[in-house]
């Protein structure tokens, strides 16, 4: 199932469905398996698969095609995120972040054009 997928594998997802069909909430299934994982929510134990722990990092980058779509993921995970303290901050070229701000957040949500740029500075 998509369920078992998004959130009991590390395997790469593709999800194709129309507008309104839930392809954020299966996006919220991967970002909550994956602060489980590394140990940021849920017990000590659930961050081991059959190959052992799981070493990866902590920041989530979520890159939303439009900024008036990143606005709506930033609101939707802040929500559902905030009583397990997670920390979602939008980055785009509406919404500044200084460092500070951006090393805080364990999710950034941006957009193709923002990332790019941000990437590409030394």
């Amino acid at each position: 199932t998509v369920f078992d997928a998004a959130y009991n594998t590390r395997e790469n997802l593709l999800i194709c469905a129309p507008t309104g069909a839930g392809k954020t909430n299966v996006a919220m299934l991967t970002v909550v398996s994956h602060l489980r994982d590394v140990g940021l929510i849920g017990d000590d134990e659930s961050n081991f698969y059959d190959n052992g722990p799981v070493n990866a990092g902590t920041k989530i980058v979520y890159i939303a095609p439009m900024k008036a779509l990143a606005q709506e993921v930033v609101e939707k995970f802040s929500s559902k995120l905030k009583p397990l303290r997670i920390i979602v901050k939008e980055l785009t070229g509406d919404m500044q972040l200084s460092r500070a701000e951006a090393e805080a957040a364990h999710v950034l949500v941006t957009t193709p054009e923002k990332w790019d740029v941000v990437t590409r500075k030394g």
